[in-house]
């Protein structure tokens, strides 16, 4: 119910008088609504019921006259009376009576509706209430009689109600009209009582705006008594109060509410300090807070001069405030740094303004210790550059980018992490040369123009690229970098910071950052900048492993396209030296014991001699068949072991092309898992075909040597040599994908590789396999 006020109270009018105006008005529209619809109610059904009287009475008399008429079928007599009595009667609108033969007598000058029979039923004898119809002329009600019983003959009356609508239409309006005078009577009635209730309270209303306006004499005056007249009297009690107190408050008002707003923007320490005479500048009084801040007790500094307590870089900050103070200006909080009695530096929120203090003009000086809230703040912004660095850094990391698209996007994350403009990145090549990795600055100068101005390694830089140890240099030195960037450009950089970058644990380059402030790189910033270093040393160490992974992973698959086709090769060749060899051999054969087959007939004596030559091509043969045997894996490894296996190998290629060998074999070697003994026989063929194909070597050594867990095999030659960075950089057949057959051999079986060779110095292949395969 509370709502249901509440939202009236929202949407009637505001004045009072309005709503007693509206309220007598939707009352009295009420009442003759309510009257309207009830006298309707009466009239309608008193006239309704006189016609149906009326109608019935009617139809029952014509009815009886025209009785003798349709039972002698006199229909002219029938149409004479069925006109009388619809001359006679205004209310009837039609009458019409059905023969027994069926044919109709009736009034309609228009001729009868073919409708009318179908819509009024079979009707008993009597005329009953009768069957209200609506026509072109209004509502009409039916009235059947049938004279005669036992003949189909009916008497059928229609009686408007016509009459009885208009007079209901006029007492309608005639009640409205009585309703609408009512209505400007009441509101006429209201406006005058209203008026005459809501005087006081409209002349309350009014003196309480002129109170508001500051008119505090003035007082309403209504007669005594009533519920009026005591708000009346309460509010000129209000009044005297209110005078009152702004008297007492009047004199000091200003000052106070200054204060008070200071003290709570900023709080705690207080201090007056005198703004005019002989005490001008004079502290008059502290309060603890405030001498605690400055590590005093307050009667130590009471007729001190306020700018003797302050450091000189504060003093001038100060001096401004107060000055603003006295001319009356609004001012804003302020920091100042003070140094207390141990020496600690504090941070102070000042805050001032001017009030009157025991007849004279001070300065009320607000301040509080913020020390420790600006040393979180500090610690927080440099943890957040911290993150956002090492995000940078991490954020790198993930896209697995090549070194140098790798070395811009760090380093420009980490400039913009750091705020400054001016980085470099100085690095070693493979060849231990350095260079000019990436230059972030100015756009107008790229990396090669910017070669021209680092001496790095002879600069600082390279001092820390050899110590590994951070430095902060300074721009006076003519061989930094920065010397020369801030004389070709003109920007106001005075130092930059050098950390080394450490790779695979050794330091193989310089990040380098230049500021403009002597004091940007403290302990806590080469700190970050050093974690930096670090992290850019992991993300290039991972982009190598990421591109040697990709190297590898592009020569396993050229490696298995040539193993394919070398298979491939393989089987052609089998097949060649089958099909030429054994298979030349083969058909000889049959043709000699084709030969022996026709000597046993013709010529027994020439059977021991065809014989003997057929006994010698099947020992060729044979030894065709063992030789392509051998090639594809030589018996003596399966049945006498790896040694015999190597000997025979040697003998077969080097020492045939006079290559001398030197063995360093243990005497008793066990056997090896078969796949190990497979693997070394494999690579010491590998290795020894590359000494017949490209060494030139006129000597060979071949070492053995068995470890816990381990076996060793070492093949050298004193042949021309080779640099093996450009062989695994090298395409085609340049590649060496023999000895790249041979490192994805050993790393699939988990083992190492090493080769040492230089051009004229020969060759060493080392290879360590595990025991367990």
């Amino acid at each position: 119910m509370s709502r249901l006020w509440l939202w009236l109270d929202r949407y009637l009018p505001r004045r009072l008088t309005t709503r007693l105006i509206l309220a007598l008005v939707i009352l009295v529209v009420s009442a003759g609504v309510i009257t309207t619809g009830i006298l309707n109610a009466l009239l309608v059904r008193t006239l309704r019921a006189e016609l149906i009287r009326s109608g019935q009475s009617l139809t029952r008399a014509l009815g009886e006259n025209l009785a003798n008429a349709l039972a002698e079928m006199d229909l002219v007599t029938v149409q004479e009376l069925l006109n009388a009595v619809v001359r006679e009667n205004g209310d009837v609108i039609y009458a019409f009576a059905v023969a027994p033969d069926g044919r109709v007598v009736h009034t309609f000058p228009d001729g009868f509706p073919a409708d009318l029979l179908r819509l009024i039923p079979a009707r008993p004898e009597s005329a009953g209430e009768g069957l209200l119809l609506k026509t072109e002329r209004g509502l009409v009600r039916d009235f059947a009689y049938r004279p005669l019983d036992g003949i189909p003959a009916e008497i059928h009356v229609g009686l408007s109600e016509a009459r009885i609508v208009a007079l209901q239409a006029w007492v309608t309006r005639f009640l409205i009209g009585l309703t609408a005078l009512g209505c400007l009577v009441a509101a006429g009635m209201a406006y005058s009582f209203g008026r005459v209730v809501v005087f006081p309270l409209v002349e309350l209303a009014r003196q309480a705006q002129r109170l508001g306006q500051g008119h505090l004499d003035e007082r309403v005056h209504l007669p005594p008594g009533g519920e009026i007249g005591d708000l009346a009297r309460a509010f000129n009690q209000m009044a005297d109060e209110i005078q009152q107190a702004i008297r007492r408050l009047q004199d000091s008002e200003a000052g106070y509410r200054n204060l008070l707003m200071a003290a709570s923007a900023v709080g705690e320490g207080i201090a007056l300090i005198g703004a005019e005479g002989p005490e001008e500048g004079k502290l008059l009084f502290v309060n603890e807070a405030f001498a605690r801040q400055l590590g005093c007790r307050p009667e130590e500094l009471l007729g001190l001069n306020a700018a003797s307590i302050l450091p000189p870089r504060s003093v001038e900050i100060a001096s401004r405030l107060w000055q603003s103070l006295r001319q009356g200006q609004p001012v804003a909080p302020v920091e100042l740094v003070v140094t207390d009695r141990e020496g600690r530096s504090r941070v102070l929120e000042t805050m001032g303004t001017r009030i009157r203090y025991q007849g004279r003009w001070v300065l009320v000086w607000f301040a509080r210790d913020i020390t420790e809230r600006k040393a979180r703040e500090e610690a927080l912004r440099r943890r957040n550059r911290e993150l956002m660095a090492l995000n940078a850094v991490a954020l790198a990391m993930g896209e697995s980018l090549p070194p140098d698209r790798l070395l811009q996007r760090v380093l420009q994350q980490v400039l913009n992490a750091l705020e400054l403009q001016v980085g470099w990145i100085c690095m070693l090549d493979e060849a231990d040369q350095p260079y000019l990795a990436i230059w972030y600055g100015p756009e107008l100068l790229s990396v090669p123009s910017m070669e021209s101005l680092f001496s790095f390694p002879v600069c600082r830089c390279g001092q820390v690229l050899r110590d590994g140890r951070p430095a902060v240099v300074g721009a006076s030195e003519s061989a930094c970098a920065v010397y020369r960037i801030r004389s070709l450009l003109g920007m106001p950089l005075v130092c930059h910071a050098a950390v080394p970058i450490p790779i695979g644990g050794r330091v193989r380059g310089v990040l380098g950052v230049a500021a403009e402030d002597l004091e940007a790189f403290n302990e806590a910033e080469m700190a970050l900048l050093v974690t930096v270093g670090q992290q850019i040393g992991l993300a290039l160490e991972n982009a190598q492993l990421w591109e040697e992974l990709r190297r590898k992973e592009r020569i396993r698959g050229e490696l298995l396209a040539r193993l394919m086709r070398a298979q491939e090769e393989e089987r052609l060749r089998i097949a060649r030296e089958l099909h030429d060899g054994i298979g030349q051999s083969l058909s000889a054969l049959v043709f000699g014991l084709n030969a022996v087959s026709l000597a046993l007939t013709q010529a027994p004596s020439e059977v021991p001699r065809l014989l003997d030559r057929l006994k010698i091509s099947a020992s060729e043969t044979i030894r065709e068949l063992q030789t392509i045997i051998y090639d594809l894996r030589p018996t003596l490894l399966d049945d006498l072991g790896l040694i015999q296996a190597l000997k025979w190998y040697t003998r077969e290629r080097l020492e045939a092309r006079d290559v001398r060998v030197i063995f360093e074999i243990p005497e008793h070697v066990p056997r090896l898992p078969p796949e190990i003994e497979t693997a070394l026989f494999r690579i010491a063929q590998e290795a020894i075909t590359n000494i017949c194909k490209h060494a030139e070597a006129t000597e060979a050594r071949i070492r053995l040597a068995l470890q816990p867990g381990w076996v060793e095999l070492e093949i050298a030659d004193n042949g021309i040599g080779f640099v093996w960075s450009e062989v695994q950089k090298g395409d085609g057949a340049r590649r060496g994908w023999g000895l790249l057959g041979i490192q994805e051999r050993v790393e699939l079986l988990g083992g190492e590789m090493k080769i040492e060779s230089a051009p004229g110095q020969g060759t060493r292949l080392r290879v360590r396999l595990p025991m367990g395969g």
